[in-house]
């Protein structure tokens, strides 16, 4: 095995830990997938372990149906969300599923996610509802419906169900899902003191946030949660975001 393709293995390793240093672990449930740089489908983890547990020899290499290639374990069932985001988009490497408590709740109760610091002008341009994919992603056709929803999006709510997420690397998926739960934290607490007082429009918070907009933005939350979990491990969570 290459060492590129180990490379791989250990970064879908270390989005996950960075996951769990986050709080956006739910036991055993939620992934983070890397497509296999040669082409032969995605690395992601086994199923039945959390985030914190788990080593380069529980990443498992899919192929595009499903079928492991290498690695141990079974894949978790939900292994379309990924294979078919990554064999329909040109841009997106990586891509995460989880359930954040307050990304569930923010859209469950139907709100329009708002733009009023930078960890929410990431999302500046909003982020749309799926509304089919309540219960579990688990066939070819299921999973090709919600990358069509996805389009080229960073993040997607599934109402009923947790978050997906895309991007060019897992750093950058991984940090797009932090900062999704983040936001949508702060949010809610916005809401209950009375929610905005002068909610911005798209094109006025996409002027104001224009810096959090690039991939480098998100990047350096990345190095820094990865610096963490160097130091720190994962036994304590971060702060919240407020």
């Amino acid at each position: 095995m290459s060492a590129r393709v180990n490379a791989v293995q250990s970064e879908v390793v270390r989005g996950g830990r960075v996951l769990a240093l986050a709080g956006l672990s739910d036991m055993v449930w939620g992934h983070v997938s890397a497509r296999d740089p040669a082409g032969r489908g995605v690395w992601m983890k086994a199923s039945g372990l959390g985030f914190e547990e788990v080593t380069d020899d529980d990443i498992l290499l899919l192929d595009w149906d499903g079928n492991v290639l290498a690695g141990r374990g079974a894949p978790h069932r939900e292994y379309p969300i990924h294979t078919e985001i990554l064999q329909g988009s040109v841009t997106a490497g990586s891509v995460v599923h989880v359930h954040p408590p307050h990304a569930i709740a923010l859209a469950a109760a139907g709100l329009e996610l708002q733009a009023f610091s930078h960890v929410g002008g990431i999302f500046a341009g909003g982020v749309r509802r799926y509304r089919d994919g309540a219960g579990l992603i688990d066939s070819a056709a299921a999973g090709a419906a919600l990358a069509d929803a996805l389009k080229d999006d960073r993040a997607l709510f599934l109402t009923g169900h947790g978050v997906v997420t895309a991007g060019p690397s897992v750093a950058v998926a991984v940090a797009t899902a932090v900062m999704l739960e983040r936001a949508c934290e702060l949010q809610l607490l916005a809401e209950g003191y009375g929610g905005m007082a002068a909610p911005l429009t798209s094109d006025e918070a996409l002027r104001i946030y224009a810096h959090t907009q690039a991939d480098e933005h998100l990047l350096g939350a990345w190095a820094y949660l990865s610096r963490r979990v160097d130091r720190d491990g994962i036994g304590r969570s971060l702060p919240n975001a407020t």
